[in-house]
């Protein structure tokens, strides 16, 4: 079974249209604030998901390697369960819909024994969970914060500390996405200009 990267992207959108209502209704700033949370991770979910399978595809012709295998399907679970995790959210157990996308998660950051970089000389280069042990710590302790959601326990704590870890998640891949992004853009002027005015050997 495979999933264009765009249509992957496009599977989470109905759910988070459906935050966005659970966002705006009056309920408790608790609620609102924990389907917001919400909102922000399903969008970049949605982004990481068009992204791990365009990465996918683009190292998949250039290498037959099996472990590709594998790790496309890793993602497709994953997917799913976010999927079902951010409707169930959508459509007001925020505390159901958030456990089910953080198993999603820690399930994808232990079982993807890989990751795909296509632009670098080994687009394969192995990540076990031991390399991500700073994501899983983090995914434990917001599936922690989904528990006591739905036991009722503390929720102005969690949809604060949720929103916390969503901002500071988010905003350190932004500045990982803006660095690589200046330092391609970078390697690419330079390679330009090394065409357009090229220089001879220096002789000692």
């Amino acid at each position: 079974m495979t999933l264009s990267p765009a249509w992957a992207a496009a599977l989470f959108m109905p759910a988070t249209v459906g935050l966005l209502y659970q966002a705006v209704q009056p309920h408790p700033w608790p609620y609102r604030l924990l389907a917001l949370s919400l909102l922000l991770m399903s969008l970049e979910q949605a982004h990481m998901a068009r992204v791990d399978l365009r990465h996918g595809e683009i190292v998949g012709r250039r290498s037959r390697d099996p472990r590709l295998v594998h790790f496309s399907r890793v993602v497709m679970l994953a997917i799913a369960g976010q999927v079902a995790g951010f409707s169930i959210a959508a459509l007001g157990h925020l505390g159901w819909g958030m456990g089910l996308i953080l198993i999603s998660l820690l399930g994808f950051n232990l079982a993807a024994s890989i990751r795909l970089e296509p632009a670098s000389p080994k687009p394969i280069q192995p990540a076990g969970w031991r390399s991500r042990l700073d994501v899983l710590g983090l995914d434990a302790i917001a599936l922690v914060l989904a528990l006591l959601w739905i036991a009722q326990r503390a929720q102005g704590w969690v949809a604060g500390g949720l929103f916390a870890i969503t901002v500071v998640y988010g905003s350190s891949k932004l500045v990982a996405y803006v660095t690589a992004a200046l330092r391609s853009g970078s390697a690419v002027h330079v390679a330009h200009a090394a065409q357009e005015h090229p220089q001879t050997s220096q002789q000692n």
